[in-house]
C-alpha cells in the first residue's frame, strides 16, 4: 500500500509516528511523511519520503507553543489551554489542509495515518467521503474522550466515586465548556465553514476521535479511565522506540551499574520551567553519591535547565531512551504520555532494585 503519514511536527508525536512508519516500511509499504522541515532528516533516514507541512503549519519542532510567545506568561491553566487550541491548532488547520492535499497530489495514498493533534484532518472528514482516503489517526496522548464521571480533560481528577464529587466535576466541566471548548469551537466552525463543512458540536480534541475513520490509541484499555468509547476506538499498545534516534552522551559509560540510575524528565511539552520538577529533582537528590540522576530537557538546551547542577547530575537536550530506560532504576516524572508508556513498556532495570517501585 501506499501510506501517508502525517504529524504535528512535535517530538513527542513524531517519535511513535516514526516508529509506525519503521513497522510499515518493514512490511514493503511506501511511505510518504508530511511534517515540519525540523524533522527532514529524521524522516529520511527512516527510509520514508519527507513531505514538509506549508510555513504557516511548520512549528519549531523542539518548541511546540514557540510560535505564541505570551504563552510564556501565561500561568498553567483555562487561558493557557484556550490560547493552545485556538493559535496552535485550529489556526493551524487551514494549512495542514492544504499540505494534506498537495501531498495526496503527489502521493495517491491508499490511506492517510496522522496523529491525534492533527486538526487539519477535519475539512476531509467532515466533507464527502469519496473525495479521500481512508483516515487512521493514532493518538499519542491520553485518549481525548468524555468520561463518565463528568470530569472535564486536563486536569487530571480521579474517577468520582461520590455524588459529591460528581457535582464538583460539574462545576468545573461547566467552567471549563464555558472558558474553553465554546470559545475553540466558534473559532473552529468559523474556520470549517469556509469549507462548506460542519459545524461541530464536540469539543475539538473530542472531534477527531469520534469522525477518524479508525482511531489506534497507542496504549492498553488499563491506563485510560473505563468509559464508553466508539467502536473506531482501538487499544493497539505502545510502538517500540526507533533504535539510534540520537548520540549517546558523553557520560554514557558512567551508567556501568555501578550507582543507581533516577532519571527525571518533563517530557517534550511541559518543560518550560524545568524549576517544577528537575530543579527539585537535584536538590533532594544532590547529597546522594550512590545515586546518578540524569535528566533529559525533552530537545531545548540544557542551558535551559536551572542550576545549581549537583556533581552527580547528568544533563542531556535528548536521550536515546531504547539505550537509557534499560539502565534506569526509578523515573521521577510529570507524568508526560510516551515517557510513562515506554518506561511500563520496558520494566524495571533491575527487579530487585529497590528504588524500581519509585515514580513520582
Amino acid at each position: 500500500m501506499k501510506i501517508l503519514i502525517a504529524s504535528t511536527p512535535a517530538a513527542g508525536h513524531i517519535s511513535p509516528m516514526l516508529a509506525i512508519t519503521r513497522i510499515l516500511l518493514d512490511d514493503d509499504h511506501e511511505i510518504a511523511f508530511l511534517t515540519g522541515t525540523a524533522f527532514r532528516d529524521r524522516i529520511e533516514a527512516s527510509g520514508a519520503q519527507f513531505l514538509p507541512l506549508p510555513a504557516d503549519a511548520d512549528f519549531d519542532g523542539p518548541d511546540l507553543p514557540s510560535p505564541i510567545p505570551e504563552l510564556k506568561d501565561i500561568p498553567p491553566g483555562s487561558q493557557w489551554l484556550r490560547i493552545v487550541c485556538e493559535r496552535l491548532f485550529v489556526d493551524a488547520i487551514p494549512a495542514q489542509d492544504q499540505g494534506l492535499r498537495e501531498a495526496l497530489k503527489q502521493f495517491q495514498a491508499d490511506v492517510i495515518v496522522g496523529d491525534d493533534l492533527l486538526f487539519g484532518v477535519l475539512p476531509m472528514l467532515l466533507g464527502p467521503r469519496e473525495m479521500r482516503p481512508p483516515i487512521v489517526l493514532c493518538g499519542t496522548s491520553f485518549l481525548h474522550w468524555k468520561r463518565d464521571d463528568g470530569a472535564p480533560d486536563f486536569v487530571g481528577l480521579p474517577p468520582a466515586t461520590t455524588k459529591e464529587q460528581r457535582e464538583q466535576y460539574a462545576v468545573l466541566a461547566g467552567d471549563h465548556d464555558a472558558n474553553v471548548d465554546q470559545p475553540v469551537l466558534r473559532k473552529l466552525n468559523g474556520v470549517l465553514k469556509t469549507y462548506g463543512v460542519g459545524p461541530v458540536s464536540v469539543p475539538l480534541f473530542h472531534s477527531v476521535v469520534g469522525l477518524a475513520d479508525a482511531y489506534l490509541q497507542l496504549s492498553v484499555p488499563s491506563f485510560e479511565f473505563p468509559r464508553e468509547l466508539p467502536p473506531t476506538v482501538h487499544f493497539v499498545g505502545t510502538p517500540p522506540i526507533i533504535r539510534n534516534q540520537g548520540p549517546l552522551p558523553p557520560w554514557a559509560h558512567e551508567l556501568d551499574g555501578s550507582r543507581k540510575v533516577v532519571l527525571v524528565t518533563q517530557g517534550t511539552v511541559a518543560n518550560h520551567n524545568f524549576g517544577l520538577l528537575l530543579a527539585p529533582t537535584f536538590a533532594a537528590l544532590a547529597n546522594e553519591p550512590d545515586l546518578l540522576v540524569v535528566a533529559t530537557a525533552g530537545g531545548r538546551p540544557i542551558e535551559t535547565i536551572p542550576g545549581p547542577i549537583p556533581s552527580n547530575a547528568r544533563l542531556a537536550s535528548y536521550l536515546p531512551f531504547e539505550w537509557l530506560l534499560p539502565r534506569v532504576d526509578a523515573l521521577v516524572t510529570n507524568g508526560g504520555y510516551g515517557t510513562i508508556n515506554q518506561a511500563l513498556r520496558a520494566g524495571p532495570a533491575n527487579s530487585d532494585s529497590s528504588l524500581s517501585g519509585f515514580s513520582a
